[in-house]
């Protein structure tokens, strides 16, 4: 294991010790006042490393055991909550199977991390509770290899191969602590007596095993030292209901709803593991309305799921809520049948992720009810009226009511059925549902999640550009060209919004030349917006030369100032070019000195045919 600043967990700010019954007042203890220790002892308390007793003493010269070293050690560091977690289901499964372990269950939450720093081996652990020499004191030697290792110096007294221990006893040291005693004196962690005496089979004391505590936490605050847990990945939990699964592009997800929060979205590969009720599953086997815990990496995928189908799930709306013992809450489910569920006694009650008391519920209520053996042990409810604020992706109008589906900031997709009852606005102003369309930022106002306002915002455009060509076909197609020239070809959507002016129009509306706007989804034109009409202008004159490979008309025209002036003509495959009978005819059946009359728009710099008729 090395130091690293990549994977810093911080320092010190340590959770109660449960090696000693803990007081609220960790530093105000009666028995130290006089002691040489009361500073050091004073400085570890604080810091959560050793706690005193109920009676207020600390009693500072009591030997401490080998095991009670060890959970001292493991919280040396303030590993995160979802790391430390991670680590005690690696190793505490293999602890629970050891022998002589009856009372000290509660230093598995502890031995994982010591077995983590390689302080002490899963099976060396093992060893020690099968010969119990895990409950006798602990000496100054065995203190001063394990802190060692528990300050990453391992390796570095592993590595020594010539140093001199400047101890009276040093004869004393056994051979294999005699690296990591020199170790600790060099970083003076661990100093000799006032006869240069170590001590190294002494037992140590609760005072003394602070002041070393005490020196290693400065030595490790001061050189940055930090463990580097390589094989966890870093992972933050969700906990929820499951409202929905699902496949997008070949990747599943889950939708979890807690505390009556808006849901949030968690995606699941090929690496997750699914665990229901505590058995290893598939992801086809969870299903809506379980309860679940998710640990979910940077990238957002999880990496395990825990679902529990033993506990129930119920959806309504509030009848009644009998608030004296025995306390019970009446809905309407959703079969709309009322239906009376009493509660627990350590029953939570949440209105939009805030706990509040169940006297706050009120009739009509949207609820989630969790049972666990019939009993209601929390509420989830969630606000009358509700806002979702993100970008339209759909809109369905293939069947009524009509569905509108928006994606969130947090990448839920919500959808909501619209009527003629919702009102409409479109920059906070009165518009109507036709100016709707996907692409837009809107805010959805949902009461009991019944949709009763949509407001838009346009979306700034992604593309302007003046229309080159139109091409009608099974799918419509158009060619824009851009400010600098450039025609690039989109796809148009079947369900595309075209307003031209202020008006709806459709794409049959559409004219080259035509200024426009759009915004796309995907690969496909959703909204085309021209805000204003390109004028026509006719031009009458024989036709000078053609150059047929770029389509280029030149023609000798007569303007309204009765002055001749030379025109060029861009001809395009949607411009029409007919005789004086109206049949059609093509670039190739104009001939130099012919006389036409053209009608053309300016785009560009340049004239664009929209039609030709040749004289």
């Amino acid at each position: 294991m090395k130091s690293s600043k990549l994977n810093k967990i911080l320092l010190l700010t340590i959770v109660l010790s449960l090696i000693f019954t803990m007081t609220a007042e960790a530093a105000a203890f009666t028995d130290i006042s006089s002691h040489w220790a009361k500073s050091y002892i004073e400085r570890v308390a604080d810091k959560g490393l050793v706690a005193g007793y109920n009676d207020k003493t600390f009693k500072p010269d009591n030997n401490v055991t080998v095991l009670e070293s060890l959970v001292m050690l493991s919280r040396l560091y303030d590993i995160d909550d979802d790391l430390r977690d991670e680590i005690i289901e690696k190793y505490k499964p293999a602890l629970e199977g050891i022998s002589n372990k009856k009372g000290y269950e509660w230093s598995f939450d502890y031995l994982p991390i010591i077995i983590e720093l390689g302080v002490v081996s899963e099976n060396g652990i093992k060893d020690m509770f099968a010969k119990k020499t895990i409950f006798q004191d602990a000496t100054r030697e065995e203190i001063a290899v394990l802190l060692t290792k528990a300050m990453i110096l391992g390796e570095e007294a592993q590595n020594l191969k010539v140093y001199t221990l400047p101890f009276t006893d040093a004869e004393k040291i056994s051979t294999a602590a005699r690296p990591y005693i020199y170790v600790m004196y060099d970083k003076e962690i661990l100093q000799g007596d006032s006869k240069k005496n170590i001590n190294p089979t002494n037992k140590i004391t609760r005072a003394e095993i602070s002041t070393v505590l005490d020196k290693a936490y400065n030595y490790i605050d001061k050189h940055d030292i930090y463990p580097e847990f390589a094989d966890y990945v870093p992972t933050t939990v969700a906990e929820g209901v499951i409202t929905k699964l699902g496949d997008e592009k070949n990747e599943s997800y889950i939708y979890i709803e807690n505390k009556g929060e808006d849901e949030k979205n968690v995606k699941i590969n090929s690496k997750t593991e699914v665990y229901v009720n505590g058995k290893i599953k598939k992801f086809s086997d969870l299903k809506e309305d379980m309860v679940v815990k998710c640990k979910i990496d940077e990238n957002k995928y999880a990496v395990k799921i825990e679902a529990d189908s033993n506990k129930k799930v119920v959806r309504g709306t509030v009848y009644y809520v009998a608030y004296s013992d025995p306390a019970s809450i009446t809905i309407y489910n959703k079969k709309d049948d009322k239906v009376k569920y009493d509660v627990s006694s350590d029953l939570s009650v949440y209105l939009d992720g805030k706990e509040i008391a169940m006297r706050n519920l009120e009739k009509k209520d949207e609820v989630t009810l969790l049972l666990n053996k019939d009993k209601v042990y929390q509420v989830n409810s969630v606000s009358r009226i509700k806002d979702y604020e993100g970008e339209i992706t759909s809109i369905d109008y293939s069947s009524y009511p009509i569905k509108v589906s928006i994606k969130t900031k947090d990448g839920i997709v919500k959808t909501f059925e619209f009527d003629s009852n919702v009102e409409v606005t479109r920059n906070e102003k009165e518009s109507s549902f036709d100016r709707v369309r996907a692409g837009d930022e809107a805010k959805i106002t949902t009461e009991y999640n019944k949709m009763i306002k949509i407001n838009t915002v346009a979306k700034e455009a992604e593309m302007s550009g003046t229309i080159n060509e139109i091409l009608i076909g099974p799918v419509n197609k158009i060619k824009i060209a851009d400010k600098n020239g450039e025609v690039k070809q989109y796809n148009i959507s079947s369900n595309a919004v075209v307003i031209i002016g202020n008006k709806n129009a459709s794409i049959n509306d559409l004219r080259v030349g035509y200024n426009v706007n759009i915004n796309t989804s995907g690969d496909e034109i959703v909204t085309i917006e021209s805000s204003e009409i390109q004028a026509a202008i006719n031009f009458t004159g024989k036709v000078i030369f053609i150059n047929k490979d770029d389509k280029i008309l030149m023609m000798q025209s007569t303007n309204r100032s009765g002055q001749s002036e030379l025109v060029y003509l861009k001809i395009t495959n949607s411009t029409k070019i007919f005789n004086i009978s109206g049949d059609t005819k093509y670039i190739k059946d104009i001939e130099e000195g012919q006389s036409v009359l053209s009608t053309a728009i300016s785009q560009g710099g340049e004239y664009v045919a929209v039609s030709i008729m040749i004289q």
